[in-house]
Formats: C-alpha cells, sequence, structure tokens
C-alpha cells in the first residue's frame, strides 16, 4: 500500500503550487494558534485553499480548539480538523469532518481516545512544530486494529525512508523538514527530496 504524505504548515498560495497532487495527499494549515509561526488567519488559509490542486485534501491544525473555531473550520470548507492537545466532546458531535487526532508521544506507548468521528491517530514529539523526532520503536507496540497512523515529528527527506521501513504508517506527516534554511516557507527542492525518498522507500 502506497504510503500517503501530508506537507504541513503552508503559509502562502505560492506554496500550493510546489504540491504535485499525483504524489502529495494532504496539505495542511495552522489555524488559531497564536504561538506557531506558521499561524494564519481563516482568510488567508482561505487562498491556499483556492491555489491547491482540487485532488489535495485540505487539513486544519489546530491545539485545542473550540466548538466555534471547530464550526468556522467547517464552514470554510476544510476535509478534515487535526487536533493537538484537548478535545472538546461538542466537536465530536456537532462537527461533521473527520478528525485526525494528535498524540505526542514522550517516553511511553501514548493512550488515544475511541470515537467514529476520529479518522486516523498522528503520532507527533513531544513538542509539535518543534522539528524534533521521537523514538518510533514504540508505535511497534501499540495494536493496529484497523486504525490509521500518521506519523510526524521531525521527518526530513534524510530519515523518512528509514522511518517508512521501521513502522510502515499509513501517511507520512512533514512541516519543518520541507521549509527553508533560516527563514519562513516552504523549499520546493526540499519538497520534491522528500517525495522522491518515500517513493524509494517502497521500491518506486
Amino acid at each position: 500500500m502506497r504510503t500517503r504524505i501530508k506537507i504541513c504548515g503552508l503559509t502562502s498560495p505560492k506554496e500550493a503550487a510546489y504540491l504535485p497532487p499525483s504524489q502529495v495527499d494532504f496539505a495542511g494549515m495552522v489555524l488559531f494558534c497564536e504561538k506557531s509561526r506558521r499561524n494564519i488567519t481563516i482568510e488567508e488559509a482561505a487562498e491556499i485553499m483556492k491555489a491547491l490542486p482540487r485532488e489535495i485534501k485540505r487539513a486544519a491544525v489546530t491545539v485545542s480548539p473550540t466548538l466555534a473555531q471547530a464550526e468556522r473550520i467547517e464552514e470554510a470548507g476544510f476535509d478534515v480538523l487535526q487536533i493537538h492537545g484537548s478535545l472538546d466532546k461538542e466537536i465530536l458531535s456537532k462537527v461533521h469532518i473527520p478528525i485526525i487526532r494528535a498524540v505526542n508521544v514522550q517516553d511511553r506507548v501514548p493512550l488515544f481516545e475511541e470515537h467514529p468521528r476520529i479518522s486516523a491517530y498522528l503520532f507527533d514529539a513531544a513538542a509539535p512544530g518543534s522539528g524534533k523526532s521521537f523514538d518510533w520503536a514504540c508505535l511497534e507496540k501499540i495494536p493496529a486494529r484497523g486504525r490509521k497512523f500518521i506519523l510526524a515529528g521531525g521527518l526530513t527527506p534524510s530519515n523518512v525512508g528509514d522511518a517508512i521501513r521501521k513502522v510502515h504508517p499509513w501517511m507520512v506527516d512533514v512541516s519543518s523538514g520541507v521549509e527553508y534554511d533560516g527563514k519562513r516557507g516552504k523549499d520546493p527542492d526540499k519538497i520534491k527530496a522528500f517525495i522522491h525518498a518515500v517513493e524509494e522507500a517502497e521500491g518506486k
């Protein structure tokens, strides 16, 4: 099965053009998270979504969103809502788009919630957005039971192939690993290198 790719933390419509729809499956945008250097407004996200190829799904990335924020995300046309931090139970019953539940991994096998609205679980480093990885071996102890696992946290073109061979995730998620050195924004050459590394790991 092909490993899907999510490029996260888009901040401008220009970056949407860097994502080939035949190889990238999801594009992530950080919303309602002022601490993040990748945080954008709903209005800015709307412009990015207009520029994205239709084949690429739009993911809103949030930390402990309120119900009102989640409803604004759904109204804006996002395909999926990725939630770090706490999850308001009202969101599960009142927001209708699928949810990716992010779990920050430390030195233990993480626990995670079960709900039909949760379509996938994303495993990230203890400090999300830091560009740091974690010990992938802990994920081998988690029973799959049909769950979709997404691997994030410190992935780069140089280590994503090893990660795929060790963990076999449903999808890999990258943000800082495909950004320019020393300035904001995605580097199209690093995105190409990341995609190539994923395909190489699958023997393509």
